[in-house]
Order: C-alpha cells, then structure tokens, then sequence
C-alpha cells in the first residue's frame, strides 16, 4: 500500500510538471514558460526540415502540428527554417506575447537536455497581417446590435494601434451579404460599421467563403478570418456547407493558411458550437459568450490574440543530419499575458 500511495504521489507530481504544462513565474503571475518540441534533420546539409511533437508541446502554443516546415541554406554556413504564424493562446482565450526563447538538445551521451547556445529560435511580430471581420447584422441581435457595433469598431481600434500596416476588410450578411474592401483607413472602417443596418435571416456560411476569397486574393505574412454570428445559417445557397469551408480553409492555393476565429453569442437565436468550432481553425479558436457584456471581452481578447502573432526562425549550421537520425529539440518560451 505504502508504495502504491508513492507511485501516485509521482504520477500526480509528473501530471504537475509534464512537457506539456506551463509554468507560471511566481514574481510575475502574468508570465508564464511554454514548451515546444521539434524533431529536426538535414540529409544534405542545405535542406533543414523539421516536424512538431504535438503531444508534448504546450497546447497553449497555436501551429499546424501536422505540418512540415523546410528550411532554406544560408551563405556562408547557416540554414534557416520558419515557423509562421504562431500564436500563443490559453484556454480563457489570453494571448502572450513572447519575451524570449531557450534552446535545448537531447543529448543521448548525457541522457539529458544541454542548453544550446549556438543553434538558437528567433521571433519577430508579423507587420504584415490581413483581417477580415464576418459580421452578423440579423434581426434576432436587436437592440444589442449598436453594441455589436461598438465592439467591432473597437477591435478596428486595438488591431491597428498595434500593427498600423495592418489592412481589415468586412464582410456583413443578414438576407443580404455586402462587403467592404480592406484597409488600414480606421476612420473608414468606422464609418462603414456605424452604417450597418439589421435584416432578417442569416447568410453565414455564404458569407464565410466570401471572407476567404478576399484573404485568398491577398499577399501578407499572416490572414486572419474572425467571425461572429447569434444563430445557424438559414439562407446560403446548398453549395455552401461547413465541410465546404473548412476544406477550403485547409486547403488553400495560397501560400499562408488562414486562422480562423469564431465568436457565437448564445441566447439569441441559438448558435450552433460544433459548426464554428470546425471553422475556428489552423491555431485560430471559438468563443461563446453567453451575454452581450461578455461579447465585448471576447472582442478584446481576440484583437490581441490576432495583432499579436509570431514567425519563428531556427538558426543552425548545416551539417548533415540524416533522418534516420534526426535530432530533438525542446524551445522554452517565455511569454507575458495580454488584455487579461
């Protein structure tokens, strides 16, 4: 009995203390240690590539896990593989900024991590971010609708207070669907959400598609879809289906995905959770507010979560690494919250 109770006292401290948790930084409860773990060869020295070991990593940390990335030879003696669009984002939907990222390698010979100092993950903020904005306007919302209003003006605000560059077109549907083109003009933008008028009816899913298109036929760094809705499509053409969308938010000719975020305010006309949890993809994610108040934080939190997003480069020498062979790296990141 005395060594069962022992095995479970491990088994609780290792749950505590597993790859995949966060450590919180006691001085500073707003920092917080992310992990991320990555498999890594070259088998001819100019072409780096490098896969995710998604069990292991912080969930917190927003990538396409499935994806391999390949890296490029840099003269004189380097090689470069980035990681795009990277977000880190908590299950409260708390985005972190990134403050600074350890490198480790698994060295078989010491049976342990070693601190590596020459081969290292840099980051920079993407500048360079497109956003289009798929916004309900039906009549179910009411008079909570100027509050709608508010809020999405306000996420113009906080996006481009913090990339300027930063271009956000709209797409609003009720029975009717209308657009305006992307900029980073936030006295337009403004003025275009104050004019929006209520209708019956919800294009939704036709909507979304329009949404992707726009971002499709744009060049940036990073594509952002964020979408709210208060009910289910009613009004799409059959062509339109949430499998429709998501193959084509997956599957894009573009050579950046889109993340996808996804706003459902319950109480109204009923949303429907499993439809925008689909298309709340490639490390975007889906809120679902049960009150117009609570909108409003969830609009705030998803600014930051969409200006605040990361490339990440790892710089190494090229030697070969066969894959048969292929090394294990573990990226310690440290990251401050934001709008919490």
């Amino acid at each position: 009995m005395k060594i069962f109770k022992q095995l479970s006292f491990l088994a609780l401290l290792l749950s505590l203390t597993s790859c995949g948790g966060s450590g919180v930084d006691p001085k500073n409860p707003k920092s917080r240690e992310f992990e991320l773990y990555i498999d890594y060869w070259n088998p001819l020295g100019n072409n780096p590539q490098i896969t995710f070991d998604g069990v292991n990593s912080s969930p917190e940390v927003k990538i396409d896990f499935s994806q391999t990335f390949a890296g490029v030879a840099v003269p004189p003696n380097f090689t470069n593989v980035i990681i795009d669009n990277v977000r880190i984002i908590d299950a409260n939907d708390i985005n972190y900024q990134i403050d600074g990222i350890t490198a480790y390698e698994w060295r078989e010979e010491l049976d342990d991590w070693k601190e590596d100092v020459e081969f290292t993950m840099d980051y920079t903020q993407v500048q360079d971010l497109s956003v289009i904005m798929v916004l309900d306007e039906s009549a179910s919302l009411g008079q909570d609708f100027e509050k709608v209003k508010q809020y999405a003006s306000s996420f113009i605000t906080n996006v481009l207070d913090e990339i300027p560059n930063a271009r956000i077109g709209i797409v609003d549907f009720a029975d009717q669907i209308h657009s305006f083109p992307p900029t980073n003009n936030k006295a337009a933008l403004q003025n275009y959400i104050a004019s929006l008028t209520q209708g019956p009816f919800t294009s939704l899913y036709e909507s979304v598609n329009m949404g992707i298109t726009m971002l499709e036929n744009m060049d940036a760094e990073a594509k952002v879809l964020l979408i709210f809705t208060d009910g289910t499509d009613n009004n799409s053409d059959p062509e339109f289906t949430p499998a429709f969308l998501l193959d084509r938010l997956n599957n894009t000719a573009s050579d950046v995905k889109t993340t996808s975020f996804a706003i459902g305010l319950e109480g109204k006309g009923g949303v429907d959770k499993p439809v925008l949890q689909a298309l709340a993809t490639n490390g975007g994610s889906a809120a679902f507010p049960k009150n117009i108040d609570e909108l409003g934080r969830v609009f705030l939190k998803f600014s930051s979560s969409i200006a605040n997003v990361y490339n990440l480069t790892y710089v190494r020498n090229q030697q070969v690494v066969p894959e048969s062979g292929k090394r294990k790296l573990r990226f310690v990141i440290k990251g401050t919250a934001k709008n919490e």
